[in-house]
């Protein structure tokens, strides 16, 4: 079992960033911001409101990394066997705005594009510089903003996005920030993001199959880890998802661990948490994981401070 106190990272999202002084009161000791849904001026401003209140407390700006999301449009339902049109810079109502060069660049015919958590597949038919094709495999809806993976082979990215140094410059004036890479390939993201700052801890996020095979690579070149079962899910399948997670331990003299995603989702919506749950959050301790982050439960959830007061009794219980 842990000896130090294990840390709670509450995510700040619509239903708290006005709460984070009760967050803290509740159990909070770490508080992570989303830049891929915030503008460089909104991040900043949610910055200084956190600083503002808790001047002392960890802050953690989860960049956008490699992690590729659609753009903003009108959500869309779409049906299986339908066309659907994707394009840097839209030049039509009906195609759906996806900035990300880097993926036109390495996609190919026939490859399998993952949205949204892997709820919506769709296959290549065509891609050009610009735009691409692809052909849904179910019905579903197409949401803004959410995430886009290729399910065959990773897409490289050689440095920092323009949109992540964009964040990053915005909020480096202020002390104690430090920064999540999303989607990390093998840990050579850290010295990008440490060029722009130096003084910054960073975060190791394993979210794609490579990472898990990269994972002590990563932890060498990174000050804390965290293991995202969302995307990682989302990428390897659950199968391989849950012997990864059941089988992989912190290692002596490793980086902090952190577990993440849908640690205590049952409280994004409810009073209690799943016995599931539980159970799972007494194995991670007992393995040796230094903490979890709370992400829908207490950026969308009904009920954030609960949320991060449940969790912090059941640590303290587990520890």
């Amino acid at each position: 079992m842990n000896s130090a106190p294990l840390d709670i990272v509450a995510t700040l999202g619509p239903a708290s960033l006005h709460l984070a002084a009760d967050l803290a009161r509740a159990g909070a000791a770490t508080f992570r911001l989303n830049a891929s849904h915030m503008t460089p001026g909104e991040l900043a401003r949610a910055v200084r409101s956190v600083r503002e209140a808790l001047p002392a407390h960890r802050v953690v700006v989860d960049l956008q990394g490699a992690k590729m999301r659609l753009g903003t449009f009108e959500p869309r339902d779409v049906k299986s066997g339908q066309t659907v049109r994707f394009a840097i810079e839209p030049d039509d109502p009906a195609a759906i705005p996806l900035d990300h060069p880097e993926l036109y660049e390495s996609l190919q015919v026939g490859d399998t594009l993952s949205l949204d958590d892997d709820r919506v597949r769709m296959r290549v038919l065509d891609v050009s510089a610009q735009t691409l094709s692809a052909r849904c495999l179910q019905d579903a809806t197409l949401r803004p903003r959410k995430g886009v993976n290729v399910i065959e082979h990773p897409v490289q990215l050689a440095d920092l996005s323009a949109r992540d140094k964009a964040h990053l410059q915005a909020v480096v004036p202020w002390s104690g920030i430090d920064f999540a890479f999303s989607f990390m390939l093998d840990g050579r993201e850290a010295a990008w993001v440490r060029r722009l700052a130096p003084n910054a801890r960073v975060v190791g996020k394993i979210e794609r199959r490579e990472a898990v095979d990269q994972v002590r690579a990563i932890g060498d070149r990174c000050d804390e880890l965290w293991v995202c079962r969302g995307d990682l899910g989302a990428q390897m399948g659950a199968g391989p998802l849950a012997r990864f997670v059941s089988t992989f331990r912190p290692w002596s003299g490793g980086p902090p661990v952190i577990m993440a995603g849908q640690v205590l989702e049952h409280l994004t919506h409810h009073a209690d948490p799943t016995r599931s749950e539980v159970c799972h959050l007494y194995d991670l301790v007992d393995r040796g994981y230094a903490g979890i982050v709370l992400s829908d439960e207490t950026a969308v959830g009904h009920d954030p401070v609960a949320a991060v007061r449940i969790a912090r009794a059941l640590l303290d219980g587990a520890g």
